[in-house]
């Protein structure tokens, strides 16, 4: 048989101790400060040590305080998750799987929104360029790149994706202009196995025949072919929401203004038993907001990109230095 002390005063002091504050503990359980402060006193009865130490207003733990509050909490915490499993709502953390290069390049560097709106949601991501069996993985929601018509889950479409040429500013030749499309053909393009073609770029830009279109080397992930891009290794399709931090910091430029669209886009996805989960609702309700912010972000990054454009075209031109 277990020998427990009572229930209330173990929540009493593990609020107490975690705000060290019995006024903030008794806001968290909607009782009294007075209510507080008795549970507390009969627990340290039980125990037969002090808890807190009180001078004036303020309390500080002892050390038997101090060991005992990590346990108490992680007791409270699992009591919470198992409750919340046993109603069928799991507790734990919200589990995302994600596209590699979505995930780097994306969406880790919109999260610190995500963890200051919903600072009780613990995110765990995912990284995989699989598609998720939700049945047999345990793995709250996912976002994919793809044609859509998934029979399994619930999809909703983030944005679509258009695709363009960039490079390093560094790889161009001076005597190797890029003035045309036609003019690619002077340097390596990288490829990559999911985001967009060559050829259906170059064709749509009026090229003719681009066999030409076929060398280079073959990326499995579209971060690595941008990468490489940035590294000066040769001209990368891109989209957005892949390129936009590079191509705001100067590391890729655009080459063309052509835009063609990829025929596929960016979904949330997830298993219709997940829809009522208060945190898939969170976390749909943060990525949809994040998703329609792109169009403002990426108009603002063209008409940053055009003004420096102007400044530059502006410079004075450097004359020949004397010998």
């Amino acid at each position: 048989m277990r020998r427990l002390p009572p229930l209330n005063a173990l929540r009493a002091f593990e609020a107490a101790a975690r705000h060290l504050s019995f006024s903030r503990a008794a806001e968290e359980l909607h009782v009294t400060h007075a209510a507080i402060s008795h549970q507390v006193r009969a627990l340290e009865e039980e125990a037969g040590v002090a808890l807190f130490v009180r001078t004036g207003r303020a309390v500080e733990l002892t050390d038997a305080g101090r060991a005992l509050l990590p346990m108490l909490s992680q007791a409270f915490d699992q009591i919470a998750d198992g409750w919340a499993q046993a109603l069928g709502e799991e507790g734990g953390p919200l589990t995302v799987s994600v596209e590699p290069s979505f995930a780097a390049r994306w969406l880790v560097l919109r999260l610190g929104r995500f963890y200051r709106a919903h600072p009780e949601i613990e995110l765990r991501l995912l990284p995989s360029p699989e598609i998720i069996d939700f049945e047999t993985q345990n793995v709250d929601v996912g976002i994919r790149y793809g044609l859509g018509g998934w029979t399994d889950v619930i999809a909703e479409k983030l944005f679509e994706a258009t695709v363009y040429p960039v490079c390093s500013p560094l790889l161009i030749d001076p005597k190797k202009p890029i003035r045309t499309p036609e003019d690619l053909r002077q340097y390596p393009l990288l490829h990559e196995e999911t985001m967009g073609h060559w050829l259906q770029w170059l064709e749509a830009a009026g090229v003719k025949n681009p066999k030409w279109a076929a060398r280079g080397p073959l990326f499995i992930e579209a971060s690595l072919a941008l990468q490489a891009a940035a590294a000066g290794q040769g001209v990368a399709l891109a989209n957005d929401a892949l390129a936009m931090t590079d191509l705001a910091e100067g590391r890729l430029v655009r080459l063309f203004d052509l835009e063609v669209p990829d025929e596929e886009a960016y979904w949330l996805v997830y298993p219709k038993r997940s829809a009522r989960k208060p945190k898939v609702q969170a976390f749909r309700a943060w990525i949809r907001e994040e998703a329609g912010l792109l169009p403002a972000e990426i108009a603002g990054l063209k008409e940053r990109v055009r003004s420096k454009a102007r400044e530059r075209a502006k410079e004075p031109k450097r004359g020949p230095e004397a010998p």
